[in-house]
């Protein structure tokens, strides 16, 4: 049997035990890095909501529009993980990550970065789990705030008062924002 993908037309009637395998080992490892993503870069928790999606999947296939099936899978993906960011306030890992590795610089530079970065990571843990996740949609993974808006469920207004709350506590606390609204 040839791989599924997201682009793949399916009909309802072909996904059986074997079609619904082959989308969970093609998409699998995506919706995986976007858990993994939004969980501050723990394996565990990843794993814990790439199981749900995949459960949800199975549960919801026949009511599902098969060729919008990449789209489905992220937006269950950001569900859920909103969903235990607001029982466990933790996205912040990744974050940090993100803005520690980077090319060589002199120790002295290094050690500021390091510091500038847990202070980020301290202003961006304060936030509410809503605002974290929006803003991570757009800032890490490159969202527009329609399509965060689409893929959350929510209202395009909604997203934007989101993002306006999130980036406004950022500029509050003395940081530079160039190019946020």
């Amino acid at each position: 049997m040839e791989p599924i993908s997201a682009s793949t037309p399916i009909p309802v009637e072909e996904l059986e035990a074997p079609a619904f395998d082959n989308v969970y080992r093609a998409e699998r490892d995506r919706v995986y890095s976007w858990a993994l993503r939004y969980s501050g870069g723990r394996g565990a928790w990843a794993e814990d909501v790439t199981h749900d999606v995949f459960l949800q999947l199975h549960r919801n296939l026949r009511q599902l529009d098969l060729n919008d099936l990449g789209s489905w899978l992220y937006r269950v993906t950001a569900n859920l993980a909103l969903s235990r960011l607001k029982r466990e306030a933790s996205w912040v890992g990744r974050l940090g990550r993100l803005l520690t590795f980077g090319d060589p610089m002199r120790p002295d530079e290094a050690l500021e970065r390091r510091d500038d970065a847990a202070a980020a990571l301290r202003l961006l843990n304060t936030l509410p789990p809503k605002e974290r996740m929006v803003l991570s949609m757009q800032v890490l993974d490159g969202h527009s705030q329609r399509d965060i808006a689409r893929m959350l469920g929510f209202s395009e207004g909604y997203v934007s008062k989101l993002l306006t709350r999130a980036w406004t506590t950022i500029r509050a606390a003395g940081w530079e924002v160039d190019d946020a609204p």
